[in-house]
C-alpha cells in the first residue's frame, strides 16, 4: 500500500461548459492550454497520457492520494493596471508579481467541484474522504482515497480579512494541507527556485523576489487561519526568510507544536538546488512530527547525489537522509507531484510505476496517514 500526498489529478480535467457562462468558458479555455502544454512537457513519454489518473493511481498501489488543486493562470497573470501603477510609484524596482486576484477563490471552488464529480463517476469506486473517519472506511473497503489539497495561498485572494473565511470553507470541504508558497511571489511569501530546467541563477535573474519579511500579511493571514480551522501547513517552496518566519510564527500560535506541518513534495538537499530541504528544515518538521513527500522529480532528487540511479535508488537515497537527519524514517513519505509539469526520474514515468518502489510500509503509507489523520484530528 502505497500513499502520494502529492499528484495534480485536476491537471488533466476538462471542465464542464453548463451551466453557460463566462467562468464556466473561460475554465475550459484555461484547461485547453493545460493540455496543449502539458503534450509538450506533462505526458508520458511513450504513452502519451497524463502521468497520473485514479486508474493509474490504482495500478501503482496508491490508496490514498492527496488531489492538488491548482490554478496556474490565477498566478502566472498579473493586472496590467496595477503593474504600470506600481513601475510609475517605484520605477527602480524589478515586479514579477501582483496581488493575488478574489476571483481565484472561486475558481479554486469550481476546480474542487470539478475533482468530486470525476471521482463520483469513477468505475472503480474512488471516493472523496474529509474526515479520519471516511478515510478509515476507504481503507478497509479497498477504495482509493482521494484528499483534496490547495498549492499557493494566493488563491485565498488579496484580501487579509477574508482568509480565515475561505480557509474555514476550504477545511469544511475536505481540503487536509495548504501550500503556503508556489512558483512566484504573489504577494504572500517570498519563494525558492523551482523550475530545474532553468536552473537557480537564471531563476533569481528573472523572477527576483522583493526585500523585507518573507511573509507578507497575506501569508501570516493564510497560515493563522490553517491552525484555527485544522489545515496543514506545507512549506515545501517558500525560500530561507518564509520557512523561518513560518516557523517562528507557528510557534507562537502552536507553543505545543501540535499543529501538522509537512512538506507535501521535497527532497533533502544534498547539493546545491535552493528548492531543496536543509537539515534545519527538516528538523523543524520533525519537531512537529511532520513528513517529508519526496518528490518524484530527477532533477531535485539527483542533485548532488553521485552517478545516474534510478527513480528507486535516489528515493532511497533521500529516504536515508531524512532518516539520519531525524534519526528514524518516521518523517518520510512519498509526495510524487507527478502531474505537475515536473522532469520525472527515471523509471517513474508515471504513477503506475509506483508499485515498483522498495520501501517500508511507514514510508510508504503509514507515515503519509498518521498526518492525515493528525490534520482530520486537529479539526474535531
Amino acid at each position: 500500500m502505497t500513499v502520494d500526498l502529492h499528484a495534480h489529478l485536476a491537471m488533466s480535467l476538462t471542465p464542464p461548459l453548463r451551466p453557460l457562462s463566462a467562468g464556466a468558458a473561460r475554465d475550459r479555455a484555461r484547461a485547453a492550454l493545460i493540455a496543449a502544454a502539458g503534450r509538450l512537457g506533462n505526458r508520458h513519454p511513450e504513452t502519451g497520457g497524463p502521468r497520473t489518473s485514479l486508474d493509474l493511481l490504482r495500478a501503482g498501489g496508491v490508496r490514498a492520494v492527496g488531489s492538488v488543486l491548482y490554478s496556474y493562470f490565477d498566478e502566472a497573470i498579473w493586472s496590467p493596471r496595477w503593474h504600470v501603477r506600481e513601475r510609475l510609484r517605484h520605477p527602480k524596482r524589478r515586479y514579477h508579481w501582483a496581488p493575488p486576484a478574489d476571483g481565484a477563490f472561486a475558481r479554486l471552488l469550481r476546480q474542487l467541484d470539478l475533482v468530486e464529480r470525476h471521482v463520483a463517476a469513477d468505475p472503480g469506486g474512488a471516493v472523496v474522504v474529509r474526515d479520519a473517519t471516511g478515510l478509515d472506511a476507504a481503507l478497509a473497503s479497498g477504495r482509493l482515497a482521494v484528499v483534496h489539497a490547495v498549492e499557493g495561498a494566493f488563491h485565498l485572494g488579496p484580501d487579509p480579512t477574508r482568509i480565515d473565511d475561505r480557509v474555514a470553507q476550504l477545511a469544511r470541504r475536505g481540503v487536509a494541507y495548504l501550500t503556503v508558497g508556489h512558483l512566484f511571489h504573489k504577494g504572500v511569501a517570498t519563494v525558492a527556485p523551482s523550475w530545474a530546467s532553468i536552473g537557480d541563477r537564471r531563476w533569481e535573474r528573472l523572477w527576483p523576489q522583493p526585500s523585507g519579511p518573507g511573509l507578507t500579511g497575506l501569508g501570516r493571514a493564510a497560515i493563522t487561519g490553517c491552525v484555527r480551522h485544522g489545515v496543514a501547513v506545507d512549506v515545501t517552496h517558500l525560500d530561507a526568510r518564509a520557512l523561518a518566519e513560518t516557523f517562528e510564527l507557528l510557534d507562537e500560535l502552536d507553543p505545543a507544536r501540535a499543529h501538522p506541518v509537512l512538506a507535501s513534495h521535497n527532497a533533502v538537499r544534498l547539493g546545491t538546488m535552493a528548492y531543496t530541504l536543509t537539515p534545519a528544515t527538516v528538523a523543524r518538521i520533525a519537531e512537529r512530527d511532520g513528513v517529508v513527500g519526496v518528490i518524484a522529480s530527477g532533477p531535485h532528487l539527483a542533485d548532488g547525489v553521485p552517478g545516474p540511479q534510478d527513480a528507486r535508488g535516489l528515493i532511497a537515497t533521500h529516504v536515508a537522509a531524512l532518516a539520519q537527519i531525524t534519526g528514524s524514517e518516521r518523517h518520510a513519505a512519498i509526495g510524487t507531484d507527478l502531474g505537475g509539469f515536473i522532469r520525472t526520474a527515471p523509471g517513474l514515468e508515471d504513477a503506475a510505476a509506483l508499485a515498483a518502489l522498495e520501501l517500508s510500509p511507514a514510508v510508504a503509507a503509514g507515515n503519509a496517514l498518521r498526518l492525515l489523520r493528525a490534520t482530520f484530528a486537529s479539526r474535531d
